[in-house]
């Protein structure tokens, strides 16, 4: 076996002990948790059974090479994550916007009935 064969399972097992405290903790989502105990049960599987994985992998895709059929398959993830986070992260702004504008408004009210 390679050292890889064993240090990603631990790695694995670390992350995913991680996530489900968070989750018990309740800092993390029921459907974040499943997807992160997914991933690296994934890379788990692809350490010990990497040719058994990767093989059908860059058939389907039809790239000659296992590895680059990985590694392009986990750029693609990370653009998926970085595409969606980009998107939160939008969305939380314009709501963030649209709190202060509000609180802004309110206050502008409370100071004007004051002065009346």
């Amino acid at each position: 076996m390679e050292i890889y064969q064993w240090l990603v399972p631990l790695i694995s097992v670390a992350y995913v002990t991680r996530v489900v405290i968070q989750y018990r903790k309740r800092r993390r989502l029921f459907t974040s948790t499943i997807f992160w105990v997914l991933f690296w049960s994934a890379l788990t599987a692809l350490a010990f059974l990497p040719n058994e994985i990767s093989v059908p992998v860059a058939r389907l895709l039809g790239i000659k090479s296992n590895v680059n059929a990985i590694i392009f398959v986990a750029l693609g993830f990370m653009f998926s994550i970085v595409f969606y986070l980009s998107a939160v992260v939008e969305k939380l702004e314009s709501q963030i916007t649209e709190l202060v504008r509000k609180i802004a408004l309110d206050k502008e009210e409370e100071t004007t009935s004051e002065k009346e």
